[in-house]
């Protein structure tokens, strides 16, 4: 069932964008900036949604770093994921709320929040079912001792100077264009507002 729904889940993902869409063409509670906000708290908004991007997306590349290449085949326990153990995913929750808070709205970002845990969740499970296969006890041990979405901070521990990471530059190269757009696009909603009010 779990695997099955991750199968779907680029089709589930654009049906939803498609349908948030439409809801905000139709119905003006579903569109931006129709929050009613004074110039100092649209820019506090703004603020707080920038340095949850920034995090996000330096987060996105740290993980990145670490899991590019090696996605199920090794276990990766190392960096970002000493704390967590799907830190990508949680790194582009911090982006999504960082864009709730440009979009100024209510339920557009609750829309958007629930797309994301509807879509995630079911891969998540399917990932770790994979890694369970793969990897048997040793990923149960890690399951045990490490948390699945919300990183515990006192779990890092500083590398060795040896450690060493393998990275697929072109994979890498992806996720810093990624970033890059995620930056453009939130600068780009954040100056519409600006203009538009």
């Amino acid at each position: 069932m779990i695997s099955a729904i991750a199968r779907k889940r680029m089709l589930f993902l654009r049906v939803s964008i498609i349908s948030l869409a439409l809801l905000s063409y139709f119905f003006i509670e579903f569109r931006a900036f129709t929050l009613e906000l004074s110039v100092e708290q649209s820019l506090q908004f703004s603020v707080i949604g920038f340095i949850l991007l920034i995090f996000g997306c330096f987060g996105r590349i740290w993980a990145s770093l670490y899991i590019e290449g090696n996605k199920t085949k090794n276990l990766i326990t190392n960096g970002p994921f000493m704390m967590v153990r799907n830190p990508l995913y949680f790194f582009s929750l911090m982006i999504l709320i960082g864009f709730c808070f440009a979009l100024k709205s209510l339920f557009l970002p609750i829309g958007l929040i629930l797309i994301f845990i509807v879509f995630h969740v079911p891969t998540i499970a399917n990932e770790e079912r994979k890694l369970r296969d793969i990897h048997g006890e040793l990923f149960d041990d890690y399951v045990r001792s490490t948390p699945r979405l919300i990183p515990n901070i006192f779990k890092y521990k500083k590398p060795i100077t040896s450690d060493r990471v393998n990275i697929k530059i072109k994979r890498i190269n992806g996720v810093l264009l990624e970033v890059i757009g995620y930056i453009f696009t939130y600068t780009f909603i954040d100056l519409l507002y600006f203009i538009l009010n």
